[in-house]
This record gives C-alpha cells, sequence and structure tokens, in this order.
C-alpha cells in the first residue's frame, strides 16, 4: 500500500474517531448538565424520561408530572419573575419541542429589545397530552386535559380538552372520542 494511501486512511480514521469522542464528550456533558439541571427541578413527578439534550431553563419554575417523556432538544422555558411552567401527567413531546413562559418586552422603540427585561405568564398543559415535534408553546397558553398538538405547530392560545390542534396559530380540526 502506497504512503499517501495509509496517510489517507490514517486521516479518515482519525477525523471519524475525534468525531465520535467528540460526540460522547458532547452526550455526557448534556446528560450531566440535564441531571443536575432536572434535580433543581421544584416538582419533578415519578417516572419522569428526559432525554440528555433536553434543557430545562428556570427550573425552579417548571412542574413536571408523573409518567412524562420529553424527546431529545426539547426547551423548558419557566418564567423568568413569577410565572409557572405546569407539565400534567402522562405528556409526550416529540423531538425539538420549545416551551416559554416569557418573551421578550419590545414596546420601547428607544430601548433595544435584549435591554427592556421580560414578561412571563404561566402555561399549563394537562394530561395526557402528546405534543408533535417541532411545536411551540409560548407564554400565558393553557393546553387541555387529552390534547394532541400536531407537528410544526405554534401554540399561541388555549387549546380545549381532548382536541386535536395543528397549524400556525394552532387551531383545533378534530376533537378525540
Amino acid at each position: 500500500m502506497s504512503q499517501k494511501i495509509k496517510y489517507l486512511l490514517y486521516l479518515i480514521w482519525y477525523t471519524i474517531s475525534l468525531q465520535g469522542l467528540f460526540y460522547l464528550v458532547k452526550m455526557y456533558a448534556y446528560y450531566m448538565i440535564n441531571y443536575y439541571m432536572g434535580q433543581k427541578v421544584a416538582v419533578k413527578g415519578k417516572n419522569a424520561k428526559i432525554h440528555p439534550t433536553v434543557i430545562i431553563r428556570s427550573p425552579k419554575r417548571v412542574r413536571i408530572g408523573d409518567n412524562c417523556f420529553f424527546n431529545h432538544n426539547t426547551i423548558l422555558n419557566g418564567g423568568k419573575h413569577k410565572a409557572i411552567l405546569s407539565i400534567g401527567d402522562h405528556v409526550q413531546t416529540g423531538p425539538n419541542v420549545c416551551i416559554y413562559a416569557y418573551n421578550h418586552k419590545f414596546d420601547k422603540m428607544d430601548i433595544t429589545f435584549d435591554k427592556q427585561g421580560y414578561t412571563d405568564s404561566d402555561v399549563t398543559i394537562g394530561d395526557d397530552v402528546w405534543i408533535g415535534a417541532n411545536t411551540t408553546v409560548l407564554p400565558g397558553v393553557t393546553i387541555g386535559k387529552g390534547c394532541i398538538v400536531g407537528a410544526g405547530s405554534v401554540v399561541t392560545k388555549d387549546l380545549p380538552a381532548y382536541s386535536i390542534c395543528v397549524g400556525n396559530p394552532a387551531k383545533p380540526i378534530k376533537y378525540r372520542k
């Protein structure tokens, strides 16, 4: 085997093994951060499964019910001031779901929005709710018991119990029987 081919194979192996090592270190870091952040959640139900890549912000203002599952890259944002993110029992999220209990203020034109602070409002997610992949839930929203929120939806207003909701903004298209 020529020297160039050996060197090329070495570079490929080195790159792959380095990426694998980087991935493992990253996953371990995510796991440790999530583990310690999860320990700070004010109320965390029994048998709650939280993927290592889930991010929990303002964990003392996040309440997680029993038997919940949060898929990879889900972001749970408790309120910045007093708002609570309350999640019922048997709630499941798809990947890349973002739930926010706060937002930036932006009403003053003479001050940049990043210096105006935050508004926050409670978010309540009822029992037995399924939130599809890539969904965003905004502050001040209540998602009723048994609701299914379709993938890619943006929840801007309350959703009724046992409804199937999709779209931007999310609206009921059907009800579970």
